[in-house]
């Protein structure tokens, strides 16, 4: 795992201390809900029962210009080398997120999950559109599903034991030979 952080902030957008070059344009979060779809025999169609929430996308656009600090090629070779940088197995990074935006989306960690870049020929800019999965280890998510649904669901409350309590109205019968005999024995 990453120890890495990354946020957008003040229209720049940062991995750990390396300020990315470019000029950030836009951050666009989608979250969706996850349905199970069930044919019925009987009925025509499908239903479609919600069964939780798929991880969210992120979408960062950013403008790499040329400057003085390089032209937007090598710009973009940066953002293409973060693209495909690999934790210690190998795999995609996660990075911590640190942006206000998406921790009120309650996403805390991402992995970088598409790189699109595109050009015209009226200007040395090159847009390029930045895609971030949320990343839910799967322990994770049987947990929030499992919390979900209890709130969903309202757990009941806790079944409470009742003890009988001895009533007035209950007649001892002392001539009974059958029931003198038994509480000789209990006693």
């Amino acid at each position: 795992m990453s120890d890495e952080y990354l946020s957008f902030e003040d229209g720049e957008m940062h991995v750990g201390m390396l300020i990315i070059p470019g000029i950030l344009v836009s951050l666009r979060v989608n979250g969706s809900v996850r349905f199970d779809q069930s044919e019925s025999d009987q009925m025509s169609g499908k239903n479609k029962i919600p069964h939780g929430w798929e991880d969210a996308d992120i979408q960062v656009s950013m403008d790499l210009l040329c400057d003085d600090k390089g032209d937007c090629y090598d710009k973009l070779n940066v953002i293409s080398l973060l693209f495909k940088g690999a934790d210690k197995g190998a795999n995609p990074q996660i990075f911590r997120v640190t942006n206000r935006h998406m921790w009120a989306r309650r996403i805390d960690k991402v992995v970088f999950s598409g790189l699109e870049s595109n050009e015209d020929d009226q200007s040395d800019v090159i847009r390029i559109s930045m895609t971030f999965t949320e990343h839910l280890p799967a322990v994770v998510k049987r947990e929030k599903q499992g919390a979900a649904t209890k709130i969903a669901s309202g757990t009941p409350a806790p079944a409470v034991k009742a003890k009988p309590v001895a009533s007035t109205a209950i007649v001892t019968d002392t001539t009974n030979p059958i029931l003198a005999g038994f509480n000789a024995g209990n006693n």
